[in-house]
């Protein structure tokens, strides 16, 4: 007989709906993600069988563990190609969450592989059952089921002492106490906390979650309102509860890809559950945050002595919650250390590590020691048919019809963008997000910004532009530019309807939809003199206005000189000319992308301008080159009519009356030499015009007299 392995081999069958990608929308999914990729880390042959039925949850190669994906059929029909993976992974333990398919074929599955079967129950059956509203009659077929289920398997894990007491009394062989976890991470820095924020994490699909999020619209948030206060609520929610973050203090994020970064702003971490099971992974992010928790005893099963950490809410209907947040947000000292106390009891106690340890043992345990000589029969009839039936959360997942967070969204010219691909899970969080806040359906089709820096959906009347490059900063000067632009006469500008920032997720504003459309005629006077027209009522806006905006700058970094002879005579007329050509600068307000293609023009209407995102406080020559490169040397149109109605209209508004041609032949330059630091790779068509166009420019830069444009 071969001699067993050090570290028992372990396959792991999850079916779950709770996956985008390799992002775990839920606790379970969490939980499966955590525990085994630290199993995996500690040198245990993790391989996860992954039945995932969100649609949008495609595979992907993030997964820090090998993954097989099954189809539907493999898992809940047709289980034979499910029998052939057993048989070629052959492991020494195999582990199973779902109670119905744990009873209806997980001990046949284990002996096709001579595994030990382990079920991992996540919650007392019966009693989740019951908080649901089934009837009594389910809930006693539920807690029958998973009495079948303790006594096929040859071990139990459980998350908490309470539910490892009820596998005993169902007669469980064997009970290991594995519990949640959470990653620690960097001890955190609560300086950036908001005055009277708090937050509530949650999967609002999940009935529990959705209870407690009305009782923080209905009974803690206008407590809390007339203190200044509000609760962020993190967590998949569907378009039906939308409303719960309409015209109140209760602000609705969806899942966020960093959750400790949004924590980080919070005073008080949330837990009113009247009622649930197992172990409740959002108080343990809480601790892990350094937030001192207010919540209901349900929500600290399996937890010691949670008046170290938090608050207890003990009143009827969790009466006394508000008083108990209010009592957490006036005493910074206790705040301080219910916080501390928590976060050391993560670090101790209930890190994702610490769980895996467990876990560990508890499969070595089942492996090393064998189990009973015959299995317990758990019925052929009326337990079977039991286990044959869909499970609730299974058929509220296939009758839906509306659409709801994971839906993972796409281009409108059909092909998928690089970038929309990487971060589809970030981009569909701010999408829903943006939805709730506004209650604003948008288009699911993105309109992919240059580079996939941004991501633009529509709706009938506004549109949102969620940032992937720089979010943050990106967002500010976005949301800055709209307002100064905003206050020029004559100029249509959107109005800022909504925006987030939170530390950790993709930035995103929404704003107006203007009437109009990009001029297209490049042989139309008006349009062309309106491009100019509209450049210098831009560059009106008084410097002392400008105070809030960030700088514009253009990163120039030194060219490859033996890449081309173009690059070696820009950066030798640049170096040359820069002393002079810096001085002549004009400070004001610069678009960034100033351009036909950010101008609407509408009869009847004046110009309106968009997408602010590269604004800032630099030289106004910058606006000139866009305009000069883009749609006079590239697009064909006439620099003479779009310059001289640029010194027309600046003239009436008391700014430059003349545009310097060399200065902005010298910006035209730069700009010349910033494109092909990048372009190049990414860009090949506007590589190959810049470097026919720079010849010329830089002849018209060196020449005598007044150059030529």
């Amino acid at each position: 007989m071969p001699e067993p392995r050090e570290e028992p081999r372990v396959a792991v069958l999850f079916d779950t709906a709770g996956f985008q990608h390799s992002l775990p929308l839920t606790g379970a999914a969490a939980r499966t993600l955590h525990l085994n990729r630290h199993l995996a880390e500690a040198g245990m042959e993790v391989t996860l069988l992954l039945c995932d039925l969100n649609p949008r949850s495609r595979p992907t190669r993030h997964w820090p563990f090998p993954v097989r994906y099954l189809s539907y059929e493999a898992v809940y029909e047709d289980t034979s190609p499910l029998t052939a993976q057993m048989k070629e992974l052959a492991p020494d333990v195999l582990v199973m969450s779902n109670t119905q398919l744990t009873v209806r074929y997980g001990r046949a599955l284990a002996d096709t592989a001579g595994a030990a079967l382990v079920y991992e129950m996540h919650d007392d059956e019966a009693a989740v059952a019951r908080t649901i509203g089934k009837a009594e009659w389910e809930c006693r077929q539920a807690a029958v089921l998973q009495a079948a289920a303790v006594a096929t398997a040859d071990a139990v894990v459980a998350f908490t002492s309470r539910d490892a007491d009820l596998a005993t009394a169902l007669r469980a062989t064997k009970v290991h106490v594995v519990p949640c976890g959470v990653e620690p991470g960097p001890t955190p820095v609560r300086g950036q906390e908001t005055p009277g924020s708090a937050a509530f994490v949650g999967n609002l699909f999940y009935e529990p979650n959705a209870r407690a999020a009305a009782f923080l619209r209905t009974r803690l948030a206008p407590a809390m309102a007339p203190r200044g206060g509000s609760v962020d609520v993190y967590g998949r929610y569907p378009r039906a509860l939308r409303a719960l973050g309409i015209g109140s203090t209760v602000r609705l994020h969806g899942p966020v890809p960093d959750l400790p970064s949004a924590l980080s702003t919070a005073q008080v971490g949330l837990a009113p559950l009247d009622s649930g099971g197992g172990m409740k992974l959002k108080v343990l992010q809480y601790m892990a945050a350094g937030l001192p928790v207010v919540g209901t005893a349900e929500a600290f099963a399996g937890l010691p002595a949670p008046g170290a950490f938090a608050l207890v809410s003990t009143a009827p209907s969790m009466d006394d919650m508000p008083a108990l947040v209010a009592r957490l947000q006036d005493d910074v000292s206790l705040r301080r250390r219910l916080g501390t106390a928590g976060r050391r009891l993560i670090e101790t106690e209930f890190s994702w590590a610490s769980a895996a340890r467990l876990a560990a043992h508890a499969y070595r345990s089942v492996r090393d020691v064998p189990g009973p000589a015959t299995t317990p029969a758990v019925g052929a009839g009326y337990i079977q048919k039991l286990a044959g039936q869909t499970p609730y959360w299974l058929h509220e997942w296939r009758t839906r019809r509306e659409l709801t967070m994971g839906e993972t969204p796409s281009s409108t010219n059909g092909r998928e963008h690089p970038v929309l691909a990487r971060l589809a899970s970030e981009i569909d969080c701010a999408r829903h997000a943006a939805e709730s806040a506004l209650d604003t359906v948008f288009d699911q089709a993105a309109i992919v910004g240059y580079g996939g820096r941004s991501m633009v959906f529509l709706s009938k009347t506004a549109v949102l532009k969620i940032y992937t490059h720089r979010p943050a900063e990106r967002a500010r000067r976005e949301i800055i530019g709209l307002r100064l632009a905003g206050q020029v006469p004559a100029l249509r500008v959107p109005e800022v309807l909504g925006h987030d920032d939170v530390e950790g997720a993709l930035s995103w504003v929404a704003a107006t939809r203007l009437n109009g459309a990009a001029p297209d005629n490049l042989h139309d006077a008006d349009e062309t003199r309106a491009l100019g027209e509209v450049a210098a009522r831009l560059h009106s806006l008084p410097t002392d206005a400008l105070t809030e905006l960030p700088a514009f700058g253009r990163n120039i970094r030194p060219l490859d000189q033996d890449a081309h002879p173009v690059r070696v005579r820009l950066s030798a007329v640049l170096d040359k000319t820069e002393p002079d050509q810096r001085t002549a600068c004009v400070t004001g307000f610069v678009h960034g992308d100033y351009s036909a293609r950010n101008l609407l023009l509408s009869p009847g209407l004046t110009p309106g301008v968009i997408d602010f995102e590269g604004c800032g406080v630099g030289c106004v020559y910058e606006d000139l080159t866009n305009l000069y490169v883009q749609n006079c040397l590239i697009d064909g149109r006439s620099p003479t009519l779009a310059l001289s109605g640029y010194e027309d209209e600046s003239s009436r508004l008391g700014g430059l009356s003349d545009v310097d041609a060399r200065h902005l032949l010298w910006h035209t330059a730069r700009y010349f030499r910033w494109v092909l630091q990048w372009a190049i790779e990414i860009d090949t068509t506007l590589a190959d015009q810049v470097i026919a166009l720079a010849p010329g420019v830089l002849d018209a830069l060196e020449a005598e007299g007044t150059p030529r444009l």
